[in-house]
């Protein structure tokens, strides 16, 4: 149930939600008083007044607000101040105080030259609100504004059976579907805001596409093949719906609907916070270590962010699904980590050409160092292997002089982890140096049920693992 976040306060919010959907949204009255503001007329006189005259001088929001309203009838500045009130249940408190969300509100309300309404709903309770939706969220106010007031106004057109379909057929799906419809759907971030306040039981408290799309990454292995998006370029439908069943999977997984992606258990989960960072300065810093000895860095697969489904990995086996198309040029270096018994283990998978750990452009001459980026690929059950996407390690070799000019794509086989040797070009490749770089936190998690139990393994605890598989043998400089 997503309307679970942890905080009790959550509760009057969505009281709020409740009534404005009933009373402004479904209806034509008002939330904060006994008026009939939300009607089609309303509307569509304060989208003109608004729309009609877009101001871009440097004024705050409200300043230009007021001006765009002067000479309207009462009830346009009322309808803009609980417009205003809905934008503003959604920040927490950490974002905006619940007193600075009701003066701003009784602020466009006096406008009308009435005196501001005695409402619950304009308390400290009712305007405690859901979560951070970051700064875009205030500084795109103007043109969030106006997709409200237009969404709505569609909406209101509708024949009322169209509008009983949408809100009651397969919820929030078949709405959701229209929403996005709706121009400026694909980049508003009150799309996601009116979506949770109409379905709580259903769409998370997240207005970030880049967090909808962390969580789906990482969580994606929990799904079966088909609830996947086929696509990498799914729709925001497809990414909604998918967290919902990932959601589904972890009450499952926990016994719980008490579910939040935001708590401290499953956060760690998804939200990445250094590898990204992580990876660029260290690219960053030994690529001009080995450019001012005529060197450079290569990274095995640096241009496949995502595995697609020509590089997908079989659940059954844990390995490639089109092994021999991948292996001979392999995006990442799948390991494999055995979470069944007391203690993680890692392993090479018992495939064919598993040895193969990357390939790079090495026709150049100038291949001074290599990054294999290591894949972990979890073993929870016999035949039952989950990929955890979001993270990484680099296996790091730096090779004395440079390597051999090769090809675009020259494979790196046969790397034996008990004796560290490698196979460049048909030969053994000797390097200087060897190590395994960390990309995420320590304390990032992934969590099965193994065994009818939940089990958590941390990134840390996976680490420790693969520093006890692999074995290198670096020759000295002196003799390289």
């Amino acid at each position: 149930m997503a309307r679970w976040t942890g905080d009790p306060g959550i509760s009057a919010v969505l009281e709020s939600a409740d009534a404005w959907r009933s009373q402004c949204f479904s209806g034509s009255d008002s939330v904060l008083s006994e008026e009939s503001l939300w009607t089609s007329q309303n509307l569509e006189a304060l989208l003109t007044l608004f729309a009609g005259n877009p101001l871009t001088d440097q004024r705050d929001f409200l300043k230009k607000l007021n001006e765009q309203l002067a000479g309207a009838s009462p009830e346009v500045p009322k309808l803009a101040a609980e417009v205003l009130w809905f934008l503003n249940l959604f920040p927490s408190r950490s974002a905006m105080k619940p007193g600075t969300k009701r003066e701003q509100i009784e602020h466009v309300w006096g406008w009308s030259g009435d005196p501001a309404p005695d409402s619950i709903y304009l308390d400290e309770a009712h305007m405690h609100g859901v979560g951070n939706p970051g700064t875009a969220y205030a500084t795109h106010r103007p043109m969030e504004f106006e997709y409200l007031l237009r969404t709505v106004i569609a909406y209101k057109k509708l024949p009322q059976p169209e509008q009983s379909r949408l809100m009651g057929d397969d919820p929030p799906w078949i709405f959701m579907r229209w929403l996005d419809e709706q121009e400026g759907s694909d980049r508003r971030l009150v799309r996601n805001t009116l979506l949770y306040f109409l379905f709580p039981d259903y769409i998370e408290r997240n207005t970030s596409r880049n967090h909808k799309r962390q969580i789906y990454q990482a969580l994606k292995g929990k799904l079966p093949p088909e609830k996947r998006i086929p696509s990498k370029n799914g729709s925001m439908l497809d990414l909604d719906r998918a967290i919902f069943e990932i959601r589904e999977v972890l009450e499952e997984e926990r016994g719980t609907t008490e579910i939040d992606f935001y708590d401290d258990e499953i956060k760690p989960q998804w939200f990445s916070r250094y590898r990204e960072a992580s990876t660029k300065d260290f690219s960053s810093w030994l690529n001009s270590f080995l450019s001012d000895r005529g060197l450079q860095l290569n990274q095995s697969g640096r241009d496949i962010r995502t595995l697609d489904e020509k590089r997908a990995v079989n659940p059954e086996t844990g390995f490639w699904e089109k092994a021999s198309y991948v292996t001979s040029k392999p995006p990442r270096w799948l390991l494999h980590f055995e979470a069944t018994g007391s203690e993680l283990v890692a392993s090479v998978p018992d495939h064919n050409r598993s040895g193969v750990i990357g390939y790079a452009n090495t026709k150049g001459g100038n291949s001074g160092a290599l990054a294999v980026r290591i894949l972990p690929v979890m073993k929870v059950a016999e035949k039952d292997f989950r990929l955890v996407e979001n993270w990484e390690w680099f296996l790091l070799f730096c090779f004395p002089g440079g390597l051999p000019p090769g090809s675009s794509g020259e494979a790196f086989e046969n790397f034996d982890v008990k004796s560290g040797t490698l196979t460049y070009m048909g030969q053994n490749q000797p390097y200087i140096f060897a190590g395994l770089l960390g990309l995420n936190s320590p304390e990032e998690t992934f969590s099965a049920s193994v065994d009818g139990a939940l089990k958590t393994i941390t990134y840390q605890e996976a680490t420790e693992a693969l520093a006890k598989l692999i074995n290198v043998t670096e020759v000295r400089a002196a003799d390289a």
